[in-house]
């Protein structure tokens, strides 16, 4: 009778470590595409539990590489994202320069895969000062963070416009905060017009039902900033008389809040009504047959 041969210890101990580890690695990105999932469903808490999940589970992976740039990217990703559920701005925005400083170094390997990332980072630090009452700030770096898109090397030249059409969905909110109505719808529309161009890029079928579910993460992310935007320029425009401008917006607006209803929940589909009914009689203004047929 012959006798399996053994595997040395050593050997046994660091194949029980790989499984381990991928184990790790699936759990990560299952909790980190369950938060966004449920962040897009608009279930605050269940976003939240899971993107903690998803940094234990980070930092876990990243203290036991034995190569420090190994698993840097998932902790930069999983700080980054769960800074949205921080208790207060600066916590959030603890949790964003430890990201920013992760993707700083990754970016000074690999800028073409990592510039765009931490860009979008300084985006969300921008937000949490917005969100503390520091508009005004928020305005200043909102600005930097453009240039800086439209500066930046990109792998993915959709990601890095869709992060530039954020950064001005959040620069034109601001603005009309302030007062600056015209400024703030300006950059608006330009994000608008950004975000549309890199959908083209991603050639998405972007009617049909359920089409948010498969799109890539970035514009799963991007999508509720978006469609943000797409209403308020659609309200301005109407209210201002700019049909046209107007239906454009209103296009955007009902296809978007679509693809978020789709997900379920009431609230999201009671906003998607609501978005239909305020198109439908924007549309009723102009002679346009395909806008009424995108609602």
């Amino acid at each position: 009778m012959f006798m399996a041969r053994q595997k040395p210890p050593e050997r046994r101990r660091q194949a029980r470590k790989a499984s381990r580890r991928g184990t790790l690695e699936r759990r990560y990105h299952f909790h980190l595409g369950e938060a966004i999932r449920a962040a897009l469903e608009g279930s605050h808490d269940k976003a939240a539990t899971h993107s903690g999940t998803a940094l234990s589970i980070s930092r876990e992976l990243r203290a036991a590489a034995r190569d420090p740039a190994w698993h840097r990217a998932e902790l930069a990703a999983a700080l980054s994202n769960h800074a949205r559920y921080g208790a207060t701005p600066v916590h959030a925005i603890a949790l964003l320069t430890e990201s920013a400083g992760h993707y700083a170094a990754l970016a000074r390997a690999d800028a073409a895969s990592y510039e765009v990332p931490r860009i979008d980072v300084l985006t969300r630090v921008a937000l949490a000062h917005d969100t503390s009452g520091n508009t005004k700030d928020a305005i200043r770096l909102l600005r930097e963070v453009v240039r800086m898109y439209l500066r930046a090397p990109a792998a993915d030249p959709a990601e890095r416009d869709l992060g530039l059409a954020r950064a001005k969905f959040h620069l034109g909110r601001c603005l009309l905060k302030t007062g600056a109505e015209a400024d703030g719808l300006a950059e608006t529309d330009a994000g608008l017009a950004l975000a549309d161009r890199a959908l083209e890029r991603l050639h998405l079928a972007v009617r049909g039902p359920g089409w948010l579910s498969t799109a890539p993460r970035y514009v799963q992310l991007a999508v509720p900033d978006w469609a943000a935007a797409a209403v308020r320029a659609m309200t301005l425009h109407a209210d201002a008389g700019r049909w046209e401008s107007a239906a454009a917006a209103a296009s955007t607006a009902v296809w978007l809040s679509g693809g978020l209803a789709w997900f379920g929940g009431d609230a999201l589909r009671e906003a998607h009504e609501a978005i239909r009914a305020r198109a439908g009689a924007i549309w009723a203004h102009i002679e346009c047959p395909q806008h009424r047929a995108a609602g």
